[in-house]
């Protein structure tokens, strides 16, 4: 059976489809906000070309007013029942992880979605999950699987386009040929604008990234793993922590940042992944990685 599943995001909506927990199809189509009322047959279209039936569903959307919308167009056009539609509400499915301390009701359901994703895959190990889109977040795990928190912040793209938006006098500039290494502090506005863009998200992404290790009681940077491990713990590498980069913006504000020995994973697909694992850990009730 083919699994389809969907992200609904801020931007952009992610498909994949999933055959016996393989990634078959993925693609993207954009327009979430900015064309609400073209979105059914957007979704009827991108479905029907990629002439795939699926028996199933998995979703999870942070944008709540197409939410309903999207239902019934897989409702109607592909014939799925509800027991066939899977949508990842905390309040009706299992979770692999402890979110006691942190109330469920406020977590956007992408932050589930890539922390549960992260501890199937990576089990018994503390995790650092970033998540570079319109917004960057970070979440953080214990290596006893307890989501603790984390944080959220402008997206680099939201981060640029807010400073247009208000100072309009100012030049629109873009990072796309940017790399840390080509970054400096500038000789004139355009040059500037780039250093305080590139740079400053560096810092940002820098900070973050050491009071989340901080948090997880490893406050180093710039290592490995395996080099974690050796310092901290010596032979008990399982308490080395993962850092994991995904979202649409990763790999570019890694390489503007010049922060690849930052991140141990670079997974763009980790929340499709995730919807699927937690579709099969509740069909299953299979407790991998889950609490003790």
């Amino acid at each position: 059976m083919n699994l389809l599943a969907v992200d609904i995001g801020n931007t952009d909506i992610k498909f994949g489809i999933f055959r016996d927990g393989e990634l078959t199809q993925q693609w993207r189509a954009s327009g979430t906000r900015t064309h609400p009322e073209k979105f059914s047959a957007m979704l009827r279209d991108s479905l029907a070309r990629t002439g795939v039936d699926f028996g199933a569903l998995v979703y999870t959307s942070v944008v709540p007013d197409i939410e309903l919308v999207f239902r019934k167009t897989i409702q109607y056009c592909f014939h799925l029942p509800d027991a066939r539609i899977f949508a990842v509400n905390p309040q009706t499915i299992q979770l692999p992880l402890d979110f006691s301390h942190y109330p469920l009701e406020q977590l956007g359901m992408d932050r589930l979605v890539n922390a549960c994703s992260a501890r199937l895959l990576y089990p018994n190990t503390p995790l650092i999950v970033v998540d570079m889109g319109t917004a960057t977040t970070f979440d953080l795990v214990s290596a006893d699987g307890v989501y603790l928190g984390g944080a959220i912040t402008p997206g680099l793209r939201t981060f640029m386009d807010s400073l247009t938006l208000k100072a309009p006098r100012l030049p629109e500039v873009s990072l796309i040929d940017k790399s840390y290494d080509t970054l400096k502090m500038g000789s004139n506005t355009v040059a500037c604008i780039e250093a305080g863009l590139g740079l400053g998200y560096r810092g940002l992404m820098t900070e973050l990234l050491l009071a989340s290790r901080e948090t997880l009681n490893l406050n180093t940077l710039h290592q490995t793993p395996e080099e974690l491990a050796e310092q901290l713990f010596g032979e008990d590498a399982a308490l080395a922590p993962c850092t994991i980069a995904t979202g649409g913006l990763a790999e570019s504000v890694i390489r503007i940042g010049g922060m690849a020995d930052d991140f141990q994973v670079i997974d763009p697909l980790l929340t499709l992944k995730g919807l699927q694992l937690l579709y099969t850990y509740n069909r299953t009730r299979q407790p991998v990685g889950v609490p003790g």
